[in-house]
């Protein structure tokens, strides 16, 4: 599971909503997104997957499928990304995805596209998604055979991208930086070069269902996770919201037990089909049905107000590193950061070619411009 903001980024975009619309939905929860599992079931068993050991649980109907989403276009739910496991794992997949495009969502993939094959390409290029995500693992077959246990896959996936890219489907392309490729991540990076789409990654590697965290073993240092992010920092798509638009938050005094946007405007469906605050929030999902959609999305609100005991993550909040990571706003990563030595060394990496070192010729303004960044990497 990779989590970031990018197709939200889109979203806005592509219908030219402006931030202050976005702003409203989430002050006043608004649902406008869900996140769909449409079923647990992959043609890969990736070694970091969240659903690791759930490949085989049972899925949804077509009808309970058709259920929830008449639930959602009741509620006016605008934005819809299905996922899985693989949502070409589906036999009825093309049944699902065109009912939902009629009823007006605006529909996003996630997918590994091995499975894509020319019936379902057909339907895409009749009804284009919003944006077919695409996670990359590796950049050799033999590197895709130890991180998802397929032979064979890789050329698949190539040959898939580019008959969506033939096809004039909006692509994007992402991976979770795992050790298995974290050697191979330039080339990636050339992949997606070659087809002219954005290439993103991901810091964190989320434990599986039921909190089972063997799948972390296969994460790299945050070290080498974040040498890699800012090396190229202009050149990578962002997956975060500009500067103008994020909002600093002083933990000591306001105490947010959640720095993300949990409860505020978008959830998940899980492929058990109970309504839940998000990918790594399940224990509270409760099945969804017309009768209780209200009930349960409203139950959600009470996330964004939760504080933090005065001893909550009592050893971030006081690290070493925050004075010389962000500056004025004492905050909370998502993530621990006393495995690194020395912070200013990353924050003051060369970079080349940037729109920083453009803008100034001084170290000063691209030194600022990556503390930003992060910041909002740690959901500060």
């Amino acid at each position: 599971m990779m989590e970031d903001n990018y197709g939200e980024q889109i979203q806005m975009q592509i219908l030219d909503f402006a931030t202050t619309k976005r702003t409203e939905w989430e002050e006043n929860h608004k649902l406008y997104s869900v996140v769909f599992e449409i079923t647990p079931r992959c043609n890969f068993n990736c070694v970091h997957c969240y659903l690791h050991d759930h490949h085989c649980s049972k899925k949804l109907s077509f009808d309970e499928i058709i259920r929830i989403l008449d639930i959602l276009y009741q509620n006016e739910v605008l934005f819809l990304t299905l996922t899985g496991g693989d949502v070409f794992m589906r036999r009825d997949f093309v049944d699902i995805y065109t009912y939902a495009k009629k009823k007006g969502f605006i529909v996003e993939l996630y997918t590994n596209a091995a499975l894509l094959d020319e019936r379902t390409l057909s339907v895409l290029k009749k009804y284009p998604p919003l944006l077919v995500d695409i996670s990359l693992y590796g950049s050799c077959e033999e590197t895709y055979q130890r991180v998802t246990g397929v032979t064979g896959a890789f050329e698949k996936v190539l040959k898939n991208i580019g008959l969506l890219v033939e096809a004039n489907i909006r692509v994007s392309l992402k991976t979770p930086i795992l050790k298995l490729y974290y050697s191979e991540l330039d080339a990636m990076k050339q992949i997606a070069e070659q087809y002219n789409l954005p290439f993103r990654t991901g810091l964190e590697i989320f434990p599986a269902l039921e909190n089972d965290k063997s799948v972390q073993q296969y994460a790299v240092s945050m070290r080498d996770s974040l040498r890699y992010e800012f090396r190229e920092y202009d050149e990578r798509p962002r997956s975060l919201d500009n500067e103008g638009n994020f909002k600093k938050v002083n933990l000591l005094e306001e105490r947010p037990l959640f720095r993300c946007k949990l409860g505020q405007a978008s959830c998940v469906i899980d492929y058990e089909g109970r309504m839940c605050p998000c990918m790594s929030f399940r224990q509270v999902g409760r099945k969804l049905t017309f009768d209780n959609f209200h009930e349960v999305w409203n139950s959600f609100s009470t996330y964004p107000k939760m504080k933090a005991s005065p001893t909550y993550k009592i050893h971030i909040l006081f690290c070493r590193y925050v004075k010389t990571c962000f500056s004025d706003s004492v905050s909370t990563p998502g993530t621990e950061l006393n495995e690194l030595d020395n912070i200013s060394e990353l924050i003051s990496i060369p970079l080349a070619n940037t729109t920083a070192l453009k803008q100034s010729p001084t170290k000063k303004a691209t030194t600022k411009a990556i503390k930003w960044d992060l910041q909002r990497y740690f959901h500060i």
